[in-house]
């Protein structure tokens, strides 16, 4: 029962022991745009509570970047807060429903995903595969604890690994995960855990090693990319321009085999000619090569550890686009309008889908026919812990 040792311990965590959360949600569809049937969205950009995010269209074309449930202006579902010194407690889904008054919106799916982190495609009339940024090599120094010196702006808490050419800095090793607590654009401490990175307990400097010195960047959760997926989305405000690529990735595996790729048959994923604000570009209901909503894997894969290249075949002509990492966690099925699609997790499976701390919550929605523009949808979500 995932963290819970039993039924009767669960019923004691979520009552005697408070170890239970609540979230009401109210969120707007795109608010730019109709959706087509056969889309799917996200809500990212949609107003309500929690907010529209300001971070998906921000930061350095193909670079990595995290993100947390505290991250600056993300726009993320708060679920109760940490519930382990390590993270080492369960958090756990235990309910949730979804509905909608608007006319044409039913029927339709709503998932909620875990969004780990993203690329900002912003050179979208290159047409060959680009080479993603998810390392530096860096500097090492003493400013009230280690400091690292190195060429981007990596996100507050990054999980990175580190490698050298000779000897790591003092207090740092081999194949273990770290976090960086950003100082400045191009510098950061080093924390042990994610909820030392929170409270500012960092790495203490020795020395600053010698040779040359890489971090290279990991998913904050599901760091091997089991049951990872992702999509390219629209994430600005402007739709993209008129073309229809076929829309690629290279990446590792979460069994960690380098250079997979997109599959091409029976055939690659074709991005929809001016994809509006939100749309999973890939998504739709017609025609080969629509993929909804997660890019396929190469056979045998069970998940995307790291993307090495982005490709979208031809010129995008205009806009920026995203691709995103993503673990999917549940799905409410919506089938009539005014009327809740409800879901109980202790029972169903699969059951009490687990979330870890930092998580950054989303929903998207797929829709069976045309979907208004800032329609309006809302729900609830129980979480309980051991």
């Amino acid at each position: 029962m995932g963290g819970f040792t039993s039924q009767d311990n669960l019923i004691q965590n979520i009552t005697t022991n408070g170890k239970f959360w609540r979230l009401d949600w109210n969120k707007l569809f795109n608010p730019t745009t109709a959706a087509v049937g056969g889309e799917w969205h996200t809500l990212f950009r949609g107003g309500g509570n929690p907010p529209a995010d300001a971070i998906f269209d921000a930061g350095t074309n193909l670079q990595f970047q995290s993100v947390f449930d505290v991250t600056t202006s993300a726009g993320a579902m708060q679920h109760g807060g940490n519930v382990g010194a390590n993270g080492d407690d369960f958090k756990v889904i235990l309910n949730a429903s979804g509905a909608t008054v608007g006319a044409t919106t039913v029927p339709g799916v709503l998932m909620l995903v875990d969004v780990l982190g993203w690329h900002r495609v912003t050179t979208v009339t290159t047409a060959t595969a680009q080479s993603t940024v998810t390392s530096n090599t860096f500097t090492a120094s003493s400013s009230s604890g280690l400091l690292l010196t190195y060429a981007n702006d990596w996100s507050n808490y990054q999980k990175v690994r580190f490698t050298t050419t000779t000897t790591l800095p003092a207090g740092l090793s081999l194949n273990t995960d770290y976090w960086l607590v950003r100082v400045s654009s191009t510098t950061a401490r080093v924390a042990t855990s994610y909820a030392n990175a929170l409270a500012g307990t960092v790495v203490a400097y020795t020395d600053g090693g010698t040779g040359t010195h890489t971090l290279t960047c990991r998913l904050p959760r599901y760091g091997d990319g089991a049951g990872v997926q992702t999509f390219f989305f629209n994430p600005a405000a402007t739709a993209m321009g008129a073309a229809t690529p076929n829309l690629l990735l290279g990446y590792t595996n979460a069994a960690g085999t380098a250079s997979r790729a997109t599959p091409t048959s029976p055939a690659s994923p074709i991005g929809k000619t001016a994809g509006s604000n939100s749309l999973i570009l890939h998504s739709g209901a017609t025609a080969a090569g629509k993929y909804g909503p997660f890019t396929p894997q190469q056979a045998g894969d069970t998940g995307v550890r790291l993307i090495q290249t982005i490709q979208n075949s031809v010129s995008y002509v205009s806009g920026t686009y995203a691709v995103a990492y993503v673990k999917p966690l549940i799905t409410i099925p919506l089938t009539t309008i005014g009327v809740a699609g409800e879901r109980e997790f202790l029972s169903q499976l699969p059951s009490q889908p687990r979330v870890y701390d930092g998580a950054a919550l989303y929903w998207i929605y797929y829709s069976s026919t045309t979907t208004p523009a800032n329609v309006s949808f809302v729900g609830h979500v129980d979480f309980g812990w051991s």
